[in-house]
């Protein structure tokens, strides 16, 4: 396995991607002036979940190609990471979106700076894991251009790293989705509590009593 490609391959391609994704789902739906499913905003839907659909795909046949030419070994700690980190993305982008889809304008602003918060304390933490992982390979090739056993141990103690990192990622993704999903519960609780309040104002009983007491 070579932990240098790897390394690139986790910089680039998955660090970035949970607040990519979750970015240019805010921004898809932040243009909707409201959470009206009409028929227009579900074709719109459809066809931005496809290019998210299709980015996944990319990113599958990247990660296949890194196994076929054995840059990631097939079940390793790494490749089991990245198929977790995979599953995640899949289900969290489905229901980060109907989230999303169903909040009002004020909601979605609130869901964005919630975003923006958790992206910095995230960024902090992986640039440090990404920048600490890369000294350390650089640090083993120098002292051990040859493999050795020496060698494999350290490299080892990197994969750990690394599949820590993409763990970190696969965490963030389900906690924005966590987030958004507790949002739209205090909405829906709100909700039913103001529409319970107004029922007990109309009901036939709390009239009667109305006019008990009117009468007195």
């Amino acid at each position: 396995m070579s932990l240098i490609k790897v390394l690139k391959f986790v910089g680039g391609s998955i660090i970035e991607k949970p607040f990519e994704i979750v970015g240019r789902q805010l921004e898809f739906y932040q243009q909707r002036k409201n959470a009206a499913h009409d028929q227009k905003l579900k074709q719109e839907e459809a066809r931005f979940m496809q290019s998210l659909e299709f980015d996944r795909q990319k990113f599958n046949a990247e990660l296949d190609d890194m196994i076929a030419r054995k840059e990631i070994e097939r079940g390793s700690l790494v490749a089991k990471a990245i198929a977790d980190y995979q599953k995640t993305m899949a289900e969290c982008t489905i229901s980060i979106g109907k989230s999303l889809g169903m909040m009002n304008i004020e909601l979605r602003e609130r869901a964005t700076a919630l975003v923006e918060d958790k992206q910095r304390q995230y960024s902090a933490l992986q640039d440090a894991a990404m920048d600490k992982a890369a000294a350390q390979l650089e640090k083993i090739y120098t002292k051990f251009p040859e493999e050795s056993k020496a060698r494999s141990i350290m490299e080892n103690a990197v994969e750990k790293q690394l599949n820590n990192i993409i763990e970190t990622s696969d965490r963030f993704m389900r906690t924005i989705d966590e987030d958004f999903s507790k949002m739209m519960d205090s909405v829906r609780q709100i909700t039913e509590n103001t529409m319970n309040n107004a029922g007990q104002y109309i009901s036939p009983a709390f009239a009667n009593n109305a006019m008990l007491r009117g009468s007195r």
